[in-house]
């Protein structure tokens, strides 16, 4: 036992020896496999060679170094790390040394009887690090006696020069190969002379794995089974896609070609590929136009901002009116009646009436008033540009057949949902009180839900898609046609006029909230495999091939027969703007309330038609000088409503305000008496009857604009002449 703790001492002290230069900036390997020192018997003869080859120390230098950087032989010359990584000279960077293999390989007896834990660091023979025999030397010189090792991994980095290890697997063999008919990533076409291997299969991975195979030399062939999955494996589960996983992980091939979700259940059968894409999943409800109730109508107008929004703005729009009065309630022209109530009700009409409007209702005269006008329009401009677009949206949002707004919503109201069999365990995880109703497969869902087993459906995005396009109803029409179903009502299947499958029948099967889930695609093949041609489609994705082929084959993808919000396409394509127009129901609500308003005007102006006052007098709260009729002879009549000189304040009488004769004060008795007299001859000369007391001076109120009286007197006698001239040569 003490041996054994001197020996793991021993160890432990040997390991922080080896590391020691690396705190200096040298990195001399891992201590489980640690670089050769120059002057080791184990790389004499290779270093001796290196140096005739002109590349003394290559490898040797008993630490991790860029050997390969700049030298020639290596082909890395010129070389530059801007395309890296993934470029093909990425390995000219990489650290690397030559390495003793036995001290690279676990020793677990080794480990335990030093004190060791396998696994662990700190004991060398309790973990393992890669290494290869190198070619080099024997390839350069001819001289096949000097072995050297090299290793990557033991300074952290990999090998992207020699890809032996990843193409010996795969390098010149068949691979025995399933395959079906899925989306854009694979199907039956004509035979592509260039691919007749393929025998007319084609799409985005069939491109995709043939460029992969291309990259093996020699190049790895294939031997199609259209079959698609096993009749043994059939029998096991209910899922073709899943019996073919358990086809790959038998050996009765070596890959299925599809885009198949991976789930634990098929992890726990067979290895993948590196993912190549992923699928989302969403909740699909019936879609029906005219379900709202009216108070749901009536509410959209209202539904863009929320309450407390609302809120916000009411506040504001009072605080609005508040200033309006403070900085603008002396302007005569939008406040003639200088009452404060009055004044503060005439500001919160200008404040509401100029936020639905969409600008400012007053004409404000101060400096004050101005800028406060421009501070409400900014606060209109905003509120109105938000709720405009938020409401644009809203108002086409309308209800579905079940009143379903997301997979939750239908998990509360117990509705059960349709889904695939094989995403089971992870959407139980995420609603452990749904009721699920399971199909075998995607395009068996809308079936599923058309036959009243389900109420809604959750399923992948290019599900959504497929089905959209009509292939799902004409799937079930067919199973008909082959004898699977008796009837038509029976597989959900419809069909036009003609007895052909419809394209639309699944149009009203809309997405519903927002992502559920996302579940990765990829590809499953045999274990000894998965290195080599996971390698393969990482080079593939890498060149953005991959990219390039969806966006290739997704022109080849059958058009959807449903606009976006699940309606026909029919008419749209008749007229391609027709899907951009609001339908009637869009502005219900909002007309409704519109409606509603103008209606209680007209019932304010009826009870002023009936009796013959207006809404100020009814309610008591108006002055004499606050309404201002036309000179009719009569007063106010039941059934009548008088005219209203559009003038605010009209006197009863002619109250003259002028200045003094030193033109800033008020003038005296007399001079007012002058002015009256001369006012009433020049009544008379226009030929009107006029008494003493229309014409009655009066000293301006403090506020009031004055005119001079040159300039009163002036346009009284022009006026005079003007009418008088024109009179006379009128009546001739």
């Amino acid at each position: 036992m003490r041996s054994m703790r001197v020996g793991a001492l021993l160890r432990s002290v040997l390991g922080v020896c080896l590391f020691l230069p690396h705190l200096e900036g040298v990195h001399p390997g891992s201590p489980e496999c640690p670089c050769i020192q120059p002057g080791s018997p184990l790389i004499a003869q290779a270093a001796e060679q290196f140096s005739i080859m002109g590349a003394p120390g290559y490898g040797t230098g008993g630490e991790c170094r860029q050997y390969d950087k700049d030298l020639a032989f290596s082909g890395c010359a010129g070389a530059t790390e801007v395309d890296c990584p993934g470029g093909d000279k990425c390995y000219c960077f990489e650290e690397w040394c030559y390495v003793d293999p036995s001290t690279c390989q676990m020793d677990k007896a080794k480990c335990l009887e030093t004190g060791g834990t396998v696994g662990l660091d700190g004991n060398v023979y309790c973990r393992e690090r890669d290494f290869e025999e190198s070619s080099i030397i024997a390839d350069r010189t001819g001289n096949t006696t000097a072995k050297a090792y090299f290793s990557y991994q033991t300074c952290g980095s990999l090998n992207t020069y020699d890809t032996k290890r990843v193409s010996e697997p795969v390098a010149g063999r068949h691979l025995k190969i399933k395959i079906t008919s899925s989306y854009y990533w694979s199907f039956k076409g004509d035979v592509d002379p260039r691919s007749p291997q393929w025998n007319g299969w084609t799409g985005v991975l069939n491109k995709a794995m043939e460029d992969g195979f291309l990259r093996f030399s020699p190049a790895v062939s294939i031997v199609l089974d259209e079959s698609w999955a096993s009749e043994t494996s059939r029998d096991k589960f209910s899922s073709s896609w899943t019996a073919c996983v358990l086809d790959v992980a038998v050996g009765n091939a070596d890959m299925c070609i599809g885009d198949f979700w991976i789930t634990p259940q098929r992890m726990n059968l067979a290895n993948f590929l590196t993912p190549f894409g992923n699928d989302n999943f969403y909740f699909v409800a019936p879609f029906a136009v005219s379900d709202e109730t009216l108070g749901a109508t009536l509410q959209k107008p209202f539904l863009p901002f929320t309450d407390g929004l609302w809120g916000v703005t009411f506040c504001f729009l009072i605080f609005s009116a508040f200033v309006m009065m403070v900085t603008d309630g002396h302007n005569m022209d939008d406040y003639e009646n200088q009452n404060m109530v009055s004044k503060l009700f005439k500001s919160l009409y200008y404040s509401f009436a100029g936020y639905v409007g969409g600008g400012s209702a007053n004409s404000p005269a101060s400096v004050p008033g101005r800028l406060a006008t421009v501070g409400f329009g900014f606060f209109v401009l905003i509120t109105l540009a938000s709720y405009t677009a938020n409401l644009a949206t809203i108002l086409v949002t309308r209800g579905s057949a079940t009143g379903l707004t997301s997979a939750q919503d239908a998990v509360d109201k117990g509705v059960t949902i349709c889904i695939p069999g094989v995403v089971e365990a992870q959407l139980r995880s995420l609603f452990p009180s749904a009721v699920f109703e399971l199909s075998t497969s995607t395009s068996g869902l809308p079936r599923l839900l058309w036959q009243g087993k389900c109420g809604a459906i959750i399923m992948g995005e290019s599900g959504i898609t497929n089905m959209h396009t009509g292939i799902y109803n004409e799937g079930d029409c067919g199973k008909v046609d082959d004898g699977t179903y008796s009837s038509d009502e029976e597989a959900s299947c419809q069909r036009d006029g003609a007895g052909n499958p419809t394209s639309d029948r699944d149009c009203g099967l809309v997405k519903a909230g927002g992502l559920i889930m996302t579940v990765p695609l990829s590809v499953p093949v045999r274990n000894e495999l998965v290195q080599s041609l996971s390698w393969a489609m990482r080079k593939t994705l890498s060149d953005g091939k991959v990219d390039t082929y969806k966006a290739t084959f997704a022109q080849t993808l059958p058009p959807s027969a449903c606009s976006g919000d699940g309606q026909s396409l029919q008419d749209a394509l008749e007229n391609p703007l027709e899907s951009l127009r609001l339908p009637v129901t869009a502005m219900l609500g909002t007309t409704l309330i519109s409606i509603g308003v103008m209606f209680l005007a007209l019932l304010l102006s009826m009870a002023e038609i009936y009796t013959g006052k207006t809404i100020q007098q009814i309610l008591g709260c108006s002055k004499e000088a606050d309404i201002a009729f036309a000179d009719d002879g009569q007063g106010a009549v039941k059934g009548t409503r008088r005219a209203l000189i559009p003038s605010a304040r009209a006197p009863s009488r002619r109250n003259l305000a002028v200045p003094g004769e030193d033109g800033g004060g008020v003038m005296g008795k007399q001079d007012r008496q002058r002015l009256a007299e001369m006012h009433r001859m020049l009544a008379r000369l226009c030929g009107e009857e006029v008494k003493v007391e229309d014409f009655d001076v009066v000293e301006p109120k403090r506020g009031t604009k004055v005119m001079p009286l040159s300039t009163a007197g002036s346009n009284g006698i022009s006026n005079g002449e003007s009418n008088g001239e024109s009179n006379g040569e009128s009546n001739g």
